[in-house]
């Protein structure tokens, strides 16, 4: 039987979390030079025949969600192919409702055959949690009730930074809340990861702070995309707040970096380790999505006049379904519908399509990363109206 957290060994012992994740060489798609007549760049095959349903249609094995989960839900989740559910620790009442982790829905998702990923967010997107120093309180808190769900050492917490402050007035105390969370976890046997855009990931590794990192679906957020052409990212959430049919509620889904070999912090009942996904997996799963290099109109069919169903936006990555000739045949938003966008399905030319392995412009830019800029209040607590009176 794995051994729980306890909380009297976390704030006793001495010793401190040390990862064990085996990484690997991460596969690169390439491209060959393509043919001047007509246009067909590799490795996309010539199919003169029926499409060739080479990706399949494999959903992503990691989604998160604020709902709590009942065994009809975790049921939907795993019969679409989801291998391990994020859900949140917080302090109480939650930001949202639902949005806590209790031991009785823990004992539902990994009775379902689910595996849990841990993250904890109360109000982080109002800068007066990291303004205040509540790193402390927040990593009591968050082991407080991982101990009570059941929750292993070996494994991970996430702590949220879930907006875009790069400025150097902005990221310093958020830096200062990552060194009091990884003071607080000493002797855990926990480890601490960081949920937030590129630049704050990359500000809180290069100061050791946390040893995975989650990198937010807000593609434009400073320095996110410089950060995941390092390669250094444990996770990268590639839909946002969808719908599927086969799910029936809203999720974030999500990709493991295949260098991760399939684990990144999560747990069940037997252990962390033991949780981890299939790194063969894992790849599949990546592999299967690309970035548009460009806008691009997305076809109904490859009849000659087909009606462009919408312009697809480049740097949005999509799910590869099929391929003939020059075309691939792709499903946008993982198959589900926001509140604003329907899903669809559709061709476009495979040409237009980058491998995930990095973004097309292959930027290395982190923006306002650290700028001496002054912040005025109205950008640091924008976000705070509705929390202002519930924060603790």
């Amino acid at each position: 039987m794995a051994r729980r957290i306890n909380r009297r060994d976390f704030l006793l012992t001495s010793s401190a979390f040390a990862a064990t994740t085996a990484l690997v060489g991460c596969a690169s798609a390439t491209s060959a030079s393509p043919a001047p007549k007509p246009v067909t760049p590799a490795p996309a095959p010539s199919v003169p025949t029926a499409p060739s349903a080479i990706f399949g249609s494999a959903f992503p094995l990691i989604a998160d969600t604020a709902s709590r989960l009942d065994v009809t839900k975790a049921k939907a989740l795993r019969a679409a192919g989801v291998k391990t559910v994020f859900r949140y620790y917080s302090h109480l009442p939650p930001s949202l409702p639902g949005k806590d982790l209790q031991p009785e829905e823990a004992k539902i998702i990994l009775g379902e055959g689910l595996s849990i990923g841990s993250v904890f967010q109360h109000y982080n997107n109002c800068f007066r949690t990291f303004d205040n120093s509540w790193g402390r309180e927040d990593a009591e808190q968050a082991l407080r009730m991982a101990e009570a769900a059941g929750q292993p050492e070996g494994s991970a917490i996430y702590f949220g930074v879930d907006a875009d402050w790069p400025y150097q007035q902005m990221r310093d105390p958020i830096i200062k809340y990552f060194e009091d969370v990884k003071r607080t976890f000493e002797g855990s046997n926990v480890a601490v990861g960081i949920y937030s855009n590129g630049c704050i990931c990359n500000a809180i590794r290069e100061k050791g702070l946390a040893q995975y990192f989650w990198l937010s679906g807000s593609t434009g957020h400073s320095g996110t995309q410089a950060f995941y052409n390092t390669n250094n990212w444990t996770l990268f959430q590639n839909a946002l707040d969808v719908t599927p049919a086969q799910v029936g509620y809203a999720i974030d889904t999500n990709l493991a970096n295949p260098r991760t070999n399939g684990f990144f912090g999560q747990w069940f009942g037997r252990g962390a380790m033991l949780a981890s996904h299939l790194a063969a997996d894992v790849q599949t799963t990546f592999m299967a999505r690309g970035f548009l290099r460009a806008d691009t109109e997305l076809r109904q069919d490859l009849n000659p006049g087909a009606a462009s169903l919408t312009k697809l936006l480049k740097d949005r990555n999509v799910r590869r379904l099929e391929t003939s000739g020059d075309w691939t045949r792709v499903v946008t938003q993982e198959g589900g519908a926001t509140r604003a966008l329907a899903t669809l399905t559709g061709w476009i030319p495979t040409a237009s399509l980058a491998p995930m392995d990095r973004f097309p412009d292959n930027s290395s830019n982190y923006g306002l990363c650290g700028a001496p800029t002054a912040v005025s209040d109205a950008t640091k607590y924008q976000n705070c109206d509705r929390a202002t009176s519930r924060l603790r």
